[in-house]
């Protein structure tokens, strides 16, 4: 999509806070594509500093930035000399009931649920003043999408393609283990943690039945009088597998 359909005529400068490496590089890509310029930070005081020493048209904030989270980072943003002038979004894996009151409550100007997707960027940039943009959801039977590998291998060389991945399937398969760990220990906080993260990064690489597994997951921690202990996450465990061997299947691919 070129960057005049996305809510500007020129090209924006953005900046980009995301901690989790694949997720940011595939959002990065994407960003670029459209021929914008991205600057890319992976904590939240990283973000504060990066929006105190350059001017920005518009700042993309995850939610759960280590350091300093990201609705707190916005905070710090917006009291800043010229802190009300950018566009700030959220980025939240998973758009619960406690993360959009976080969105909303900051100073943020909207949300967006990730996998970041262009369409919705410019949904979101032609908006209102706080309007969650609407998720187009794959359906109930869709496993995978292979648009989000697809747009990786159109603008990165074939062997980063494959690494990319390969570091995707590693950092699933160590989520996975810190969240069997956190629900076998009663940990709720990592267990939730984990479970955003995995919602995260399976989505923006096309695993969609264990983003739906990861956010239904979550969404059961959240609740009230929720225990961890008491979880199983077997619908997560079931659909983790069958993601890893996608991925690795992706990744010979890209290799040829």
């Amino acid at each position: 999509m070129p960057a005049d359909q996305i809510g500007s005529a020129h090209p924006l400068q953005i900046l980009l806070a995301e901690d989790e490496a694949v997720t940011r590089l595939a959002a990065r890509v994407l960003l670029e594509r459209a021929g914008h310029r991205v600057t890319a930070v992976e904590d939240g005081p990283a973000a504060v500093a990066a929006a105190a020493e350059s001017s920005f048209d518009l700042i993309l904030m995850d939610l759960g930035l280590p350091g300093l989270p990201g609705d707190e980072a916005v905070r710090a943003i917006r009291r800043q000399p010229g802190g009300g002038a950018p566009r700030i979004l959220m980025l939240t894996a998973s758009a619960t009931g406690e993360g959009r009151d976080r969105c909303a409550g900051c100073g943020a100007d909207g949300m967006l649920v990730k996998p970041l997707r262009l369409d919705a960027l410019s949904a979101a940039l032609a908006g209102g003043a706080w309007a969650t943009t609407p998720e187009a959801e794959p359906s109930a039977e869709q496993t995978f999408d292979e648009r989000a590998i697809g747009t990786m291998r159109e603008m990165l060389p074939a062997a980063r393609v494959a690494e990319l991945i390969d570091k995707t399937a590693a950092v699933l398969r160590q989520h996975g283990q810190t969240l069997d760990e956190a629900l076998k220990s009663g940990d709720r906080a990592t267990a939730g943690a984990m479970a955003h993260k995995i919602a995260g990064v399976s989505g923006q690489y096309g695993c969609v039945a264990l983003r739906r597994a990861a956010r239904a997951l979550e969404k059961e921690l959240e609740g009230p009088g929720a225990d961890a202990g008491g979880q199983d996450g077997g619908g997560l465990a079931g659909t983790l597998a069958p993601a890893l061997a996608f991925l690795e299947r992706c990744a010979a691919a890209a290799r040829g």
